[in-house]
């Protein structure tokens, strides 16, 4: 039986930048805080603040580190970190989180929340783990010599889940704008099935099959798009297009050869996976079902270019399981 799951990647879901800290200052930490291991088959994954609640469902460790390390490069909301070492367990084992902070104060920021997440994975799962540059693989993403054929958005108006930023720990929910709606489910009138199918503004969708990738946003800086492809091919994408503006994109592409950590088993071609470097930027083989990423992406008048570059990266040296409480 195929399963398709829906990732729903809006606009409103910012990385949060890696605040510095000196060795005299003391990080902030969450007041109660909550780890069970999530139960099998869970389908959506994900969560962050709202209101005096930091809430992940179905969270590895490795998601936590991202919520808790990484800094945007590119101002997308899907930025990604790349992780060194780490347990065997780092993407298998999945918990849920329901963590309590402070308000008495008033509204943290992202950069405070991001502390408190560390603090709760140097706690709970003893982690220790430190920040390092290296020279690494990366990708350019640039025009290619025929020039962009990426769609600009008729409407130039950021949407209001830009505007607003998304929610912040002991925040108010935005005013300017009601949360996104639950599409319907794939294969129903109007929703990621339909061929007529469209994301509202400001917002991504990726449905993911067996079959490959359908990735649609509408309103979507190019940003976004950046950081899309960093979180495929495992590599930071520096974004060499030089356009601006929103745009509208859909992209149908295989998995075969991508580097996707945490992906469901079987979903990835051989040699794929967690540490992969990724592969060239090649045509797909006949046998492909859809197009590769790195040929689907030329689609739109892009191209990803192989290069190397300093990278920072987060090193862990060392974590354990959580105690359920």
């Amino acid at each position: 039986m195929k399963r398709t799951a829906l990732l729903i990647a809006a606009f409103l879901f910012a990385v949060f930048p890696l605040l510095s800290q000196t060795s005299s200052s003391k990080k902030p930490s969450f007041e109660v805080v909550s780890i069970k291991p999530s139960a099998p088959g869970l389908g959506i994954r994900g969560g962050g603040p709202r209101g005096d609640k930091y809430i992940m469902t179905g969270a590895s460790l490795r998601m936590l580190l991202q919520q808790g390390y990484s800094r945007s490069a590119t101002g997308g909301p899907l930025g990604q970190l790349q992780i060194i070492g780490g347990p065997g367990w780092m993407d298998s084992d999945r918990y849920d989180i329901q963590a309590t902070a402070d308000c008495s104060g008033g509204a943290l920021s992202r950069e405070q929340n991001q502390l408190m997440i560390q603090s709760m994975l140097e706690d709970r799962f003893q982690l220790k783990a430190h920040m390092e540059t290296r020279e690494l693989p990366i990708y350019n993403l640039v025009v290619t010599k025929d020039g962009p054929k990426i769609k600009a958005s008729e409407d130039q108006t950021p949407s209001p889940f830009a505007a607003t930023g998304g929610p912040t720990p002991c925040g108010a929910a935005p005013a300017a704008a009601a949360p996104l709606p639950p599409p319907p489910a794939p294969g129903q009138r109007g929703g990621p099935g339909d061929p007529n199918f469209v994301p509202p503004r400001g917002a991504m969708f990726m449905m993911m099959s067996p079959m490959g990738f359908t990735v649609q946003a509408t309103g979507a800086p190019i940003g976004n798009l950046v950081g899309l492809l960093q979180q495929q091919v495992g590599r930071n994408v520096i974004d060499k297009t030089g356009l601006k503006g929103l745009f509208d994109f859909k992209l149908q592409f295989s998995p075969e050869g991508l580097s996707l950590p945490g992906a469901p088993p079987g979903l990835l071609g051989p040699g794929a996976g967690p540490g992969a470097a990724g592969p060239s930027p090649s045509a797909a083989t006949p046998s492909d079902p859809v197009p590769s990423l790195f040929t689907a992406i030329q689609d739109l008048g892009l191209r990803l270019e192989s290069s190397k570059g300093p990278v920072e990266v987060l090193v862990v040296d060392s974590a354990q399981k959580p105690n359920e409480n």
